[in-house]
C-alpha cells in the first residue's frame, strides 16, 4: 500500500512539474509572438491555470455549506501566494527587470486588495449587483493591460506559423493536467500520511496547504529557472486577483451572497492586508534578495505556527 501511494505521488507530482513547464513555455511563445507583456501572459493565463485547485475548493466547500473554508480559502491562499511563492521567488532574483508601465499593474492589485479588505471588515452581503461591478472591473483592468505594448526583444520562433487556438489549445490541456495532477497529489500524500500514523493536523498544516499552493510554487520555480522573471511576478500577482474575484463570484453563482466578515479572525484579516501592502511595496519599489526572501518564509512558518497553537 505504501509503495503504491509512493509510486502515485511520485507520477503525480512528475505530471504536475511537467504541465507547469508546458504551460510556461507555450504562454512565453503566445508572448513574444504576439508581443503581449509576460507579466500580462502572468495575470491572465498562467494565474488562471494554478488557481483551479482553489476554484475546485471554493466549489466543494460551498456544497457542503462551509463558507469558513471558502473564506479561509481565499485569504489563506492570497497570504500563502506572498509569503511563501513570493519568498521562494525572491531567494534567487538579485534585482527586477521591470517597465514603468508595470506600475499600474501593481496599483490595480493594491487597490483591489484594500477594496477586498472593506468586504472583510465591514458586516456586508456581497451580493450580484457587486458581482457585476467585479465583473467590470476586470474587464477595464483586462483592455487597458492588453493594450500596453509589450518590451521584451522580439524574436523569431518557429511557432510563429502555428495558429492562435493551436497554442491555446496546448494551455489548456496543460492546465486540466495540472488540476487532476495537483488533486491526485493531495491524495496520494494524504494517503502516505495516514499509513504512517501522522496526526490529521499535521496532514492539514503540511500536504494539504503545501499542496494547494504547491502549482504555484513550481510554476515560480520553473519561471525563475527559464529567467522569466515577469512571468513569476504576474503569476503572483495574478493569483491573488483571480482569487477575489473568482472564489467571490463562484460563491455568489451557488449560494445567491456572501458575507465574509464572521468567517476570519482580525489577525486573518489584517495579515490578508498587510502581505498585499508588503508585495505591493516589494515589486514597486523593485526590492529583492535572500534577505528579504528568508523573511517572507520565516513569516509563512510563525503564521502557520500561530494558526495551529
Amino acid at each position: 500500500m505504501i509503495f503504491q501511494n509512493f509510486i502515485g505521488l511520485f507520477f503525480s507530482l512528475a505530471a504536475l512539474i511537467w504541465s507547469c513547464d508546458y504551460a510556461i513555455k507555450n504562454s512565453i511563445i503566445i508572448s513574444r509572438t504576439f508581443k503581449i507583456r509576460e507579466i500580462f501572459v502572468g495575470v491572465f493565463i498562467i494565474a488562471l491555470g494554478t488557481s483551479l485547485p482553489e476554484f475546485a475548493a471554493t466549489f466543494q466547500a460551498l456544497k457542503l455549506n462551509s463558507e469558513g473554508i471558502v473564506a479561509g480559502n481565499l485569504v489563506g491562499s492570497n497570504i500563502a501566494n506572498i509569503l511563501l511563492v513570493g519568498g521562494i521567488m525572491l531567494y534567487p532574483i538579485s534585482q527586477f527587470n521591470l517597465r514603468d508601465d508595470d506600475k499600474s499593474t501593481f496599483l490595480f492589485f493594491l487597490l483591489i486588495s484594500c477594496i477586498f479588505f472593506l468586504f472583510l471588515v465591514i458586516n456586508f452581503n456581497i451580493e450580484i449587483k457587486i458581482g457585476l461591478v467585479f465583473i467590470l472591473l476586470l474587464i477595464i483592468f483586462f483592455y487597458f493591460e492588453l493594450k500596453k505594448q509589450s518590451h521584451e526583444e522580439s524574436t523569431e520562433f518557429k511557432e510563429k506559423n502555428k495558429s492562435s487556438f493551436f497554442l491555446i489549445i496546448k494551455i489548456l490541456l496543460a492546465f486540466i493536467v495540472l488540476f487532476f495532477s495537483s488533486r491526485y497529489f493531495i491524495n496520494f500524500a494524504k494517503n502516505m500520511t495516514e499509513i504512517l500514523g501522522v496526526a490529521e493536523t499535521t496532514i492539514g498544516i503540511t500536504i494539504v496547504a503545501f499542496g494547494t499552493s504547491l502549482p504555484e510554487v513550481i510554476t515560480t520555480l520553473i519561471s525563475i529557472v527559464k529567467k522569466q522573471n515577469n512571468l513569476a511576478i504576474g503569476n503572483i500577482l495574478g493569483s491573488n486577483i483571480a482569487n477575489i474575484f473568482g472564489i467571490t463570484l463562484i460563491a455568489i453563482l451557488v449560494n445567491g451572497e456572501i458575507n465574509y466578515y464572521n468567517l476570519l479572525t482580525n489577525v486573518d484579516k489584517w495579515l490578508f492586508l498587510i502581505t498585499s501592502i508588503l508585495f505591493f511595496m516589494i515589486i514597486y519599489l523593485r526590492l529583492a534578495g535572500k534577505l528579504l526572501s528568508i523573511g517572507l518564509l520565516l513569516s509563512y512558518m510563525a503564521y502557520f505556527t500561530y494558526l495551529y497553537l
